[in-house]
């Protein structure tokens, strides 16, 4: 009863004071099917509400709370009081670019000054050729071709981990291109966190992306946060985010299969130059 009162109060208290910050403050989106809003920080904390995908909150700027959860604001339809909670970071997209600048030029991404965002992948353009290619990243660790298709391969940093950077041609034409992401974590829910760090990334240089998904095959570790890392691995559940405009589409997943986990951005040319 003492904690049901103190929630009462809570609502009772944002109701009236938080309105501005509703009107004002960055907005996320819940990306998974439903979504647990929680009293404190805590799984084990009493659940304010549950919302369902798509459902746009406010967040309280004030960074993660333990590194998983974002204080957040929101208005039931049904009381139209603004309330406060907590939400598991894993579970929204933000409706807004981060403002930290980052480039892609050298062997590591750093910090920049402000450009557009970008219809290409890193400083080439789509349609280039190996030569130039070659010209731009330097001689790549590795060649092959497969159905018709020549890849070429180098090992660099993005935003500070380790990839593989592949760069794909017909023709001789650079028509696509990825990331793979190679860091290697003691605990698979770290994953989940360079999954997020690279959104937040493309984002910022690519615009918002056009929808992402939290997608549960099998919800057997649903409810215990700490194991959606293994469901990754298991391939019970998987992330993915994609971007499209006229030049390119690009397609961002975190996924799983037989304890292994796959993260990944995938570039695809959409308008070849000649």
């Amino acid at each position: 009863m003492a904690v049901l009162r103190n929630i009462f109060f809570i609502i009772i208290f944002f109701s009236f004071l938080s309105g501005p910050l509703l009107a004002n403050g960055k907005k996320i989106r819940v990306i998974a099917e439903k979504a647990n809003i929680y009293f404190k920080a805590d799984k084990n904390s009493p659940i304010i509400e549950t919302v369902e995908k798509g459902t746009i909150l406010t967040l309280q700027d004030r960074g993660k709370v333990k590194k998983i959860w974002l204080h957040v604001y929101f208005a039931p339809e049904e009381s139209g009081m603004t309330i406060s909670g907590y939400i598991l970071n894993a579970l929204i997209e933000r409706l807004f670019v981060v403002t930290k600048i980052v480039t892609i030029k050298g062997e590591d991404e750093s910090l920049g000054n402000k450009h557009k965002f970008k219809n290409y992948f890193r400083e080439t353009r789509w349609g280039m050729s190996k030569n130039q290619i070659f010209e731009l990243e330097g001689e790549s660790f590795h060649q092959e071709k497969s159905y018709g298709l020549d890849t070429i391969r180098y090992r660099k940093k993005a935003i500070g981990l380790e990839c593989s950077i592949e760069f794909i041609f017909a023709g001789n034409k650079l028509i696509k291109a990825k990331y793979i992401f190679l860091g290697q974590h003691k605990h698979e829910t770290q994953y989940i966190g360079d999954y997020k760090k690279i959104k937040d990334w493309l984002t910022e240089m690519h615009g918002m992306p056009l929808g992402s998904n939290v997608t549960w095959r099998n919800d057997l570790y649903k409810e215990d946060y700490s194991n959606w890392g293994l469901a990754v691995s298991l391939g019970h559940l998987e992330y993915s985010s994609l971007w499209k405009n006229q030049e390119m589409e690009i397609f961002l997943t975190l996924s799983g299969e037989n304890n292994k986990l796959s993260l990944r951005a995938d570039y695809k040319g959409l308008r070849i130059n000649k």
